[in-house]
């Protein structure tokens, strides 16, 4: 079959930025979420050319100023989940910098020869 519809539909990046849009609607006050809005197809972010960083930092500032108890489960969630993969990626982070740093210790007690050896 030569034609089909793939393309059409919305990707999984399209559906996580729906959502992070549909959130900012409610924040904006905006009731009556549509579901094909969550479901991926959000105007702002389906088909069109997006910053999603840009997206989840408006939101994610906004939060951190917000009773969140008082908001949606939906917001409620996502917040919750977006807190642990900031603290995750900052502990990956601290890591990678510490790894870094050992590596460049040990790398200075090397005689040029050794380094010569290496390849370095």
């Amino acid at each position: 079959m030569p034609c089909n519809s793939d393309y059409m539909r919305a990707n999984d990046y399209e559906v996580r930025l729906s959502q992070v849009a549909c959130l900012l609607d409610e924040l904006n006050g905006k009731v009556g979420i549509d579901k094909s809005d969550w479901g991926g197809y959000h105007p702002r972010v389906y088909n069109q050319k997006v910053d999603g960083d840009a997206l989840v930092s408006e939101l994610c500032s906004r939060l951190q100023l917000l009773d969140v108890s008082n908001l949606s489960l939906e917001m409620q969630v996502w917040w919750r989940d977006h807190q642990q993969a900031d603290k995750a990626r900052l502990e990956a982070e601290a890591l990678q910098r510490k790894t870094e740093a050992e590596k460049t210790a040990a790398l200075e007690k090397l005689t040029p020869y050794e380094r010569s050896l290496l390849g370095l």
